[in-house]
């Protein structure tokens, strides 16, 4: 019998950009376990790009092709699935990943949809594909005998009911997962992930699977998950040191984490040391990303002792209300835990993410605003707000769940993830949910409005002046953004206009079911609009450029306005409303200055010059929520120079060069910068030849290489 012909894909979009730019460490596993047990018997041909994998089909078709099945390629999959099946009938079709229901019925209903896989593997996917490949060695590639009985580790429907109605679905045990996961040999180490070091990919690293929490969010949460099982130290060592010599000689510049809580376990503390090391040896990496661990505060806050400036923390919270958090099974961050982390990174001078998500069972738009209010004035950096994806393999796919909390769910493109690829349009699309019993859908626009603000407004800090000026008369951040958004009709018509097409285009992106999603963009002109960016995109970071780049100086203005009613309306009895005015005006020219050219390549990087008559620098560093900026008065008026060093001038013309000027590629931009107050102007007294950062603590942290490929 000649060698089975194995396709192994983890596929991305890339009609714009590569949306998953990650290397495929996942089908690199897969591929590893199968040469291990199978050697000889098989050949093995691993795919991350679309037209890759179909020219490939048709020049050299396989006789078996697995592909990986996520909320972002799970109709790219599918689609390529079709091609193969139409260049070779006999060939066996396997799908695998997260996106995938586990009640029985669910399964059934999901498998329906998808008439051109043959097989799906349930759960980690080592052990299943490899009693795949075993029964098709055994068989002789006979495809009566492959499915005559149940495969362990995988799901099928019955071919003799298959395109029923009524099927039949022949599911295997549930297999054990592999808890030495050095049985799994290293696709770094043995080189089948060579091919991915194109220039163009992150490197993907796993030390861990497993999670001990059950959030129900989360494909995790499952009880199969619950028990961590890791890979040795010494190959961890192994694999960065590998990745490390070709990522320095590429100039890759990013790694990413696979582990769901990176920096919780004690072996995490002796990764980073390693990533240390090879940043020292190599060059790499500059920046690391992961998910953050949960629960462990005093180890998390030592990884980011070792890693330094490479790290950011991004502190899963998802809501601050305790019902909340019950009704998805998650145990969190307690609130003084979080602020004691965050003041922990801000002393060492680094910037501090945290993430909420919108819509979660039993939030409404008072208990997100009141958890956003806590976490706001924790002093975090930045705060992601993201939409509830109703994913398959979560209970928000169980419509039991679904009535318990009144979900109503609409479906979007996922941002990004369309193409034409052997002559078909082909588009990803997710359910978000946008209503609840306790939460209106009027009440969801209310709250994206409200998420953007928190983007352009406030994460990055490029107007943190005014928010600190007004928690000095105990107005908090999120009680400022709100003030901000409900009096948007005193906006400028620009920023009005920003606005109101931004919650236009939020309604706009939604569909209440697939079929109307896809009937309306499979029409060339709403095609046409996607591939010109127009539609279809990331609405979030889309409207912060608009705002930063066509309306920075005008929300300034905005702002000015808006704090100053706020002061007098907050204590009506206050004196010198003319010292209020003049601070207030003085942070208002400090911010024009200090972002004046951000993100826009049509202003000038020359230095801009500007008097005042308050240390606003000084009242910065020294910033404890007591002194007024009269405090901090010159004797005499003061000469400040905003101006951009080199580096940052080359940083600018590398990103406008590498992703353009419009919309889309300040989009872009906005997502690999890793921090934007790196990009404000640095600032120095006329007199002085000294420059410094706006935030002294901080701005050190950004180095040029902190841009992802």
């Amino acid at each position: 019998m000649n060698k089975l012909k194995i396709f192994l894909c983890d596929l991305t979009y890339d009609t714009i950009i590569l949306v998953s730019d990650t290397i495929p460490i996942n089908i690199g596993f897969v591929g590893s376990y199968l040469n291990k047990n199978f050697g000889e018997k098989i050949e093995l041909s691993l795919f991350k790009y679309p037209n890759d994998v179909i020219k490939n089909i048709y020049e050299n078709p396989p006789d078996m092709i697995a592909l990986s099945n996520y909320s972002w390629n799970s109709n790219l999959s599918e689609h390529v699935a079709s091609i193969a099946k139409k260049v070779n009938p006999e060939i066996i079709v396997v799908q695998g990943g997260t996106n995938f229901p586990h009640e029985e019925k669910l399964q059934g209903d999901f498998l329906k949809t998808r008439p051109n896989t043959d097989i799906y593997t349930l759960l980690e996917g080592e052990k299943s594909c490899s009693n795949i490949v075993k029964r098709i060695l055994e068989s002789k590639k006979d495809k009566n005998k492959i499915f005559e009985k149940k495969i362990d580790g995988c799901v099928f429907i019955d071919p003799k009911t298959k395109g029923k109605n009524d099927i039949k679905l022949i599911r295997g045990e549930y297999l054990d997962r592999i808890k030495d996961l050095d049985e799994i040999p290293s696709p770094y180490l043995n080189g089948m992930l060579d091919k991915f070091f194109d220039g163009k990919l992150t490197p993907f690293i796993e030390t861990n699977r497993g999670c001990p929490f059950t959030c129900s969010f989360c494909h995790t949460g499952n009880d199969y998950f619950h028990k961590l099982n890791k890979f040795s130290e010494q190959r961890v060592r192994d694999e960065i040191d590998y990745i490390g010599k070709k990522a320095g000689k590429l100039g890759i510049t990013n790694l990413h984490f696979a582990d769901v809580n990176f920096g919780m376990y004690p072996q995490d503390r002796m990764t980073c040391e390693f990533l240390v090391e090879s940043k020292k040896k190599y060059g790499w990496p500059h920046q690391v990303m992961a998910t953050t661990g949960k629960n462990s505060k005093k180890r998390v806050m030592e990884i980011t002792n070792i890693l330094g400036n490479m790290f950011a923390i991004n502190m899963s919270l998802q809501s601050m209300d305790e019902q909340v958090l019950k009704n998805i099974k998650r145990s969190n961050i307690k609130l003084d835990h979080m602020v004691e982390v965050n003041d922990h990174l801000r002393n060492q001078g680094r910037s501090t993410k945290a993430e909420l998500i919108m819509t979660l069972p039993g939030e409404s738009k008072d208990t997100f605003i009141k958890g956003l209010d806590n976490v706001l004035n924790s002093n975090a950096t930045s705060v992601t707000i993201y939409t509830l994806m109703m994913l398959h393999g979560t209970q928000f796919k169980n419509p039991d769940y679904r009535k318990q909390f009144g979900y109503k769910g609409k479906f979007r493109i996922v941002p990004l993830n369309f193409g034409e690829y052997d002559g078909k349009k082909i588009f990803d699309y997710e359910e978000v949910g946008i209503e609840s019993k306790d939460l209106p859908f009027k009440d969801y626009i209310y709250l994206r409005a409200l998420a953007l603000l928190v983007e352009g407004l406030h994460n990055g800090r490029p107007f943190n002046e005014f928010f600190l000026y007004a928690k000095l008369f105990n107005i908090q951040p999120a009680s400022l953004l709100k003030i901000l958004y409900d009096n948007i009709k005193d906006a400028s018509p620009k920023i009005q206009k920003i606005m109101n097409e931004f919650t236009s285009e939020t309604e706009g992106e939604l569909w209440n079911t697939e079929d109307e999603l896809l009937q309306h963009y499979r029409k060339d002109e709403n095609y046409q609009k996607l591939k010109r960016g127009e539609v279809g995109g990331n609405l979030i970071y889309k409207y912060k450029s608009k705002g930063l780049v066509e309306a920075g100086l005008e929300w300034i203005n905005y702002f000015e306005n808006q704090v100053y009613k706020a002061v007098i309306k907050k204590h009506n009895n206050i004196s010198n409303l003319e010292v209020i005015k003049l601070e207030i005006k003085e942070i208002a020219n400090f911010c024009r200055a200090k972002i004046n050219g951000l993100l826009n390549p049509e202003i000038s990087p020359e230095p801009v010059s500007q008097n005042f008559n308050f240390d606003i620098l000084k009242w910065i560093d020294e910033y404890d929520g007591s002194k007024r900026l009269k405090d901090f008065k010159f004797k005499i008026e003061q000469n400040l120079i905003f101006e951009y060093t080199s580096d940052q001038i080359s940083v600018r013309d590398d990103v406008f060069k590498r992703y353009g000027t419009d919309i889309n590629a300040l989009s872009k931009i906005v997502t690999r910068i890793s921090n934007l107050e790196g990009q404000f102007r640095k600032v120095r007294h006329s007199k002085d030849d000294y420059l410094r950062d706006i935030y002294k603590k901080v701005g050190e942290n950004f180095v040029k290489y902190a841009l992802s490929n």
